[in-house]
């Protein structure tokens, strides 16, 4: 399916001109000049970590889902592994570290940001605690508050992602204990 240049750009970044491209498929821009550009899903993670029954959660200070509930974790750079890249995020929004990760489940997102909807295959992991949850400090760049919460005060609507609400709905009860 071709769709008239929208997205991302009002102008061919080869050539300059503009609406001369058109996006395919949703993923793919191509200019009459010859220019192609892949709108690739970018890879995410997060931790589920747990202390005392309760589960930690990260108040988002920031749009999208600013005061929505994540865990800690994010995007993925280039040349990063996801467990290098959820190791970064943790230490950056926690000021923890994560051991013994295991892997739960991946689902597919949108992100939306600064006018662009960014596909991601977000990437779940569950895991201890390498220090104790009272020496965890919040980066209030990005994180608004850290909140523990039991199973059964977790509201899907109070979740920032629809993975991440997939992610909890694909959790039976017998797997909350860490």
């Amino acid at each position: 399916m071709t769709v008239p240049a929208t997205g991302p750009f009002r102008f061919c970044p080869n050539c300059g001109r503009e609406g001369v491209g058109q996006w395919r498929e949703g993923r793919e821009f191509r200019c009459s000049c010859g220019f192609r550009f892949f709108q690739n899903v970018a890879a995410a993670c997060g931790a589920l970590v747990s202390h005392r029954g309760k589960y930690l959660f990260v108040e988002r200070a920031r749009d999208p889902a600013k005061g929505k509930l994540g865990l800690p974790g994010g995007f993925v750079d280039p040349g990063e592994s996801i467990e290098t890249a959820l190791a970064r995020e943790v230490g950056e929004e926690i000021g923890g570290r994560v051991e013994n990760l295991e892997f739960l489940a991946s689902f597919p997102n949108r992100y939306p940001f600064a006018g662009i909807d960014y596909h991601t295959c977000d990437l779940y992991f569950r895991g201890t605690l390498a220090l104790d949850p009272g020496d965890l400090r919040a980066d209030p760049g990005e994180v608004a508050a850290l909140r523990w919460l039991a199973p059964d005060e977790v509201r899907p609507e109070d979740l920032a992602f629809d993975s991440l609400r997939q992610l909890w709905a694909s959790l039976p009860r017998g797997r909350f204990s860490l």
